[in-house]
């Protein structure tokens, strides 16, 4: 159950973060120049309307749309977007919401149902008139009918929040809202749900208490302060350093374990942060726009004209009544040896560790939004390795969206069942935090121990006498299964991107090219490649081969070698030539499709 929530918050907050840059922009425009702003400005004023109707949720109904089906869905779940935001006069976001991914699910199932039986050269006809009936036919829809439905439920949640305030009830919210953020789901609830129930206030009241209910950063800064001075052993020790990054820095995941090691100190986050709402119902002071992160700098930054030191205030009122409560449990509590939470996650599996660094290419820290903790983790141990002059690259994402070249994830421990649901073959390193963990002390060592000399061998390729990385052992793979082309067309791109010869849109372009005409040559060889435009997505020529022994169709005809292929300028037809002349030799070609040893097929592909 818990995991089923996540991921439905999950996809709420994938639809909104993105996007949160905008939210921000707008709120800063409408705290600066509307006529109650610090520099009101009837000109500039006139951006507030159109950017609150019309910009934020078409972005978010486009990125709704794309992360279901990509360009395509972005594109028609920004049509099917616009017709709910004409159909209504309130801001349209849970309309976007639903229109967005829904558009780009039927747009997905129609290109699924149309795949294979489109007649050569009518490719891109069918695809741009089949999203633009089908966008149409949505937009209608939304606006003689999902329009309304919405702008009654978006009301009713407004009038909800305004019923709750108008009785002082509102801080019981805290009661739900702090433990569902240890729980990981406080970007869900604050992105997916709160942003745009706050942003739709502002536009009315010209201010909004409901950014303040998730991102109040007061109840954290006070525990963490109480196991700061009243702390002992690593928990003491990590905590100045974890206080810094929550309350300056906004990252509140950092103090989640702290919670974790003892449940109790739940009670004295709620009653914090629900001291500060209620405060802030008394004065009636709210923020203009989302604090994101949730900093003491962006509550400053949000806040309206005239009511800086109240919202200041909410924050340090909550710190304080988490203080003191907190401090009188971890004192009562406190051992000389006390730790955060002790890392349970355990592999389904055997990995052999020492293997999986040596080869590892990309390590990734993941977060649930893929913005805060992640970037600070990534940040941090990137500079903590770089005397070790790795080949490795170090980035962070969402736990929801970790890349598929990733070779070792590092998350904490509430996510590491997420992350290995998301990533089942790569390997997990669960952490307590991003400060002082020896899980990252470990992988450190690990790669410490790694050859700079050993990894260069392994990639060195010796092409026509010369040293050249056209084409690498970790880039080719025998004895594959594919459903269909399409597939095996992904698994050569992905390998291509491993390889560090293209990014990611080059995948997709590979895709595109094959709808435009088959890459099938004959004789039981394809060679997917991107487009003409996708050539700007190369970053070096390089190629990848993977091998399926029961073939995979093609168009009729059956691949046993599937080549991805990618040249900077020119050089992609002298790689194919490269590759005709290698298997020219029938019993040669014949012996690579059967082979269970990708070395056979690298020897022969640089002989």
């Amino acid at each position: 159950m818990r995991d089923k929530i996540q991921n439905f918050g999950r996809a709420l907050s994938a639809m909104v973060m993105p996007n949160i840059g905008a939210f921000i922009a707008w709120g800063l425009i409408t705290a600066l120049f509307i006529p109650t702003g610090w520099f009101p400005n009837e000109h500039l004023a006139k951006l507030v309307s159109p950017m609150l109707t019309y910009m934020l949720p078409l972005l978010i109904g486009y990125t709704a749309g794309h992360n279901v089906a990509g360009v395509r869905g972005g594109v028609i779940g920004a049509i099917a977007t616009a017709g709910v935001i004409v159909g209504t006069d309130v801001p349209m976001f849970i309309g976007a919401m639903i229109m967005g991914p829904l558009a780009a699910w039927i747009i997905k199932k129609f290109d699924k149902a149309v795949e294979g039986k489109i007649r050569a050269g009518f490719e891109m006809l069918v695809n741009n008139f089949s999203l633009g009936i089908i966008g149409m036919l949505l937009a209608i829809a939304g606006f003689l009918t999902i329009g309304g439905a919405i702008s009654w439920i978006t009301e009713l949640f407004e009038s909800g929040i305004v019923y709750l305030k108008d009785h002082n009830m509102l801080p019981l919210v805290s009661i739900f809202i702090e433990p569902a953020k240890v729980m990981f789901l406080n970007n869900a609830i604050n992105h997916g749900i709160l942003t745009p129930l706050g942003t739709a206030q502002v536009a009315e009241f010209g201010e909004s208490i409901i950014f303040f209910l998730e991102s109040n950063p007061g109840p954290g800064f006070g525990l963490l302060m109480a196991y700061w001075i009243f702390g002992k052993g690593a928990a003491k020790s990590s905590a100045p350093g974890a206080v810094l990054i929550q309350f300056v820095g906004g990252i509140h995941e950092i103090y989640y374990p702290y919670v974790l090691s003892r449940p109790i100190l739940i009670l004295p986050m709620i009653l914090g942060a629900s001291s500060s709402i209620f405060f802030l119902t008394v004065v009636g002071a709210g923020l203009v726009g989302p604090i994101s992160p949730g900093s003491i700098i962006s509550v400053i930054l949000m806040a309206p004209k005239g009511k800086t030191l109240l919202l200041v205030g909410a924050v340090l009122i909550a710190a304080t009544v988490t203080f003191l409560t907190s401090a009188l449990i971890i004192r009562r509590t406190s051992k000389e040896d006390d730790t955060l939470p002790e890392n349970r996650f355990k592999p389904k599996y055997k990995r052999d560790a020492a293997a999986d660094v040596a080869k590892a290419r990309h390590i990734v820290f993941a977060c649930d939004a893929g913005m805060g903790s992640s970037a600070l983790g990534a940040t941090r141990f990137r500079k903590r390795i770089e005397a070790l002059a790795l080949d490795l690259k170090v980035t962070n994402s969402s736990v929801n969206s970790i890349p598929e070249d990733a070779d070792i994830v590092v998350c904490q421990q509430g996510l590491a069942s997420r992350a290995k649901g998301n990533a089942p073959k790569v390997r997990i390193v669960a952490i307590k935090n991003f400060l002082e963990d020896p899980a990252l002390d470990s992988l450190y060592d690990e790669l410490s121990k790694r050859s700079d000399k050993a990894a260069e061998a392994e990639d060195d390729v010796v092409t026509g006498g010369a040293h050249t990385s056209v084409l690498q052992l970790s880039s080719i793979k025998v004895g594959q299964k594919a459903a269909d082309k399409w597939e095996a067309i992904a698994e050569t791109g992905n390998l291509l991107v491993k390889g560090g010869y293209v990014s990611m849109e080059y995948v997709d372009a590979m895709m595109e090219r094959e709808r435009i005409t088959t890459t099938y040559l004959g004789m039981g060889i394809a060679i997917p490649h991107g487009t003409e435009s996708a050539k700007k997505n190369v970053i070096r020529t390089g190629i990848s081969v993977v091998q399926y022994p029961e073939g995979v169709e093609f168009d009729g005809e059956k691949a046993y070698l599937v080549i991805g292929i990618a040249g900077v300028g020119d050089e992609h037809l002298e790689l194919l030539a490269r590759v005709s002349e290698a298997l020219e030799d029938e019993d040669v070609l014949e012996k690579l499709k059967t082979t269970t040893d990708a070395e056979e097929i690298y020897k022969v592909l640089n002989a």
